[in-house]
């Protein structure tokens, strides 16, 4: 059988000033003096809550709703494409090029449909977004 370590967890300190925290480590230390282990035990967790509450010790991180709206970026254009998915047993594979208009795309697909009889396309549209936050009216 293996032996297990037990890691003491050090007692919490006190801040300065806070009366709180003073009260609770004095009841600590009355407790640790007079041998009453569960008191002692008792000082500390109330010590911890505390401090988790009016002096934010243990938290890591601090999480806020904070609202955004994701909108489109403006300095970026956006990009249509098409590829052709027609064709005999596999997809012909063709493809229009990237551009910052549909126009092009669309053009490419009716000429390349007139030449090929091909009919089927897998249109992609792609643009950028950027997170903006709300800031509430004042």
């Amino acid at each position: 059988m293996e032996e297990q370590t037990v890691r003491e967890i050090p007692p919490p300190v006190p801040y300065a000033g806070c009366e709180e925290c003073t009260s609770l480590a004095l009841l600590r230390h009355e407790a640790r003096q007079c041998g009453d282990g569960t008191t002692e035990t008792d000082a500390n967790v109330l010590m911890r809550r505390h401090q988790a509450r009016a002096h934010r010790v243990g938290f890591q991180r601090l999480f806020r709703y904070v609202p955004y709206l994701i909108v489109q970026d403006a300095s970026a254009e956006p990009e249509y494409e098409a590829c052709c998915v027609s064709g005999d047993g596999a997809d012909c594979g063709a493809g229009s090029g990237r551009f910052a208009d549909p126009a092009p795309v669309e053009e490419w697909q009716r000429r390349h449909t007139q030449e090929t009889r091909h009919a089927r396309y897998r249109r992609t549209f792609a643009d950028y977004a950027v997170l903006e936050r709300v800031t509430p009216d004042s």
